[in-house]
């Protein structure tokens, strides 16, 4: 009798602490970066619904299925959003790479999904690329906050940074630089944007996911519901759906 009510006052505790657990929303933070989060007027700031864009589209869905409260912000600045996360009980930032430094720093979800890195370049350059070192040979620009030019830079390649990669796009539309090293979903569309119709990829040298990160006060509870709700977003093929819906072919 004593291990019976023992047993009945142990799941009234847990669901006790799952309730507490989901009474709070998630304030989830965003950066503008297109088409992956961006905001519906195009500007810097947006919140919840004025959020729109593909990753954007998969964390709704998610944390619909999930049945958990949360709130999307889209502020300008990265460095700012993930300070936040890290000191913030209930916050999370999207997207993120998990790299050595940040798996420590926060719980995961995902991946949400996964892009390539590229290189693209006018076509009427008639540019090839083998590997990667004989991108020394041009001027190369890329995005100084990307964890492209990291491992780019790490491979000794040396790179023309920029404050966004609209600037890249502006710079290799105006010839100051030869080659844009970017991601094959964020690279095509600000291309389309700025009516590059001219581009192509000319070097995939990666494959990168990108993620989900919360501040890792989170319960571990939410974290499995978010990631088991995930699996079946992807297993019912809604990630491939929106990934395609964003996507460009090799020639812009």
């Amino acid at each position: 009798m004593n291990f019976y009510i023992k047993s009945l006052l142990s799941v009234f505790f847990f669901l006790t602490i799952s309730t507490q657990t989901y009474s709070q929303p998630i304030h989830l933070l965003t950066n503008p970066f297109p088409p992956l989060h961006m905001t519906v007027s195009n500007n810097g700031f947006g919140k919840d619904e004025n959020v729109t864009g593909l990753a954007t589209e998969i964390i709704n869905q998610l944390f619909t299925r999930a049945n958990i409260e949360y709130t999307i912000t889209l502020q300008p600045s990265s460095e700012e959003s993930q300070e936040t996360v890290i000191q913030s009980n209930n916050y999370g930032i999207f997207t993120a790479f998990k790299t050595e430094q940040s798996q420590r720093t926060f719980k995961w979800v995902g991946p949400l999904f996964e892009e390539d890195w590229i290189i693209l370049a006018p076509k009427h350059k008639n540019i090839t690329i083998g590997q990667l070192k004989e991108l020394n040979k041009y001027r190369v620009g890329s995005y100084e906050q990307d964890e492209i030019s990291k491992y780019l830079m790490r491979n000794g390649i040396k790179l023309i940074k920029a404050k966004g990669d609209v600037v890249n796009a502006a710079k290799l539309k105006l010839g100051k630089i030869d080659l844009w090293a970017t991601s094959s979903l964020s690279g095509p569309i600000i291309a389309k944007r700025y009516s590059m119709h001219n581009l192509e990829v000319v070097y995939k040298f990666n494959k990168s996911p990108l993620w989900l990160a919360l501040n890792k006060n989170i319960s571990d509870e939410v974290v499995s519901v978010l990631n088991e709700n995930l699996n079946k977003l992807r297993n019912e093929g809604f990630i491939d759906s929106v990934v395609k819906k964003y996507s460009r072919p090799n020639n812009i």
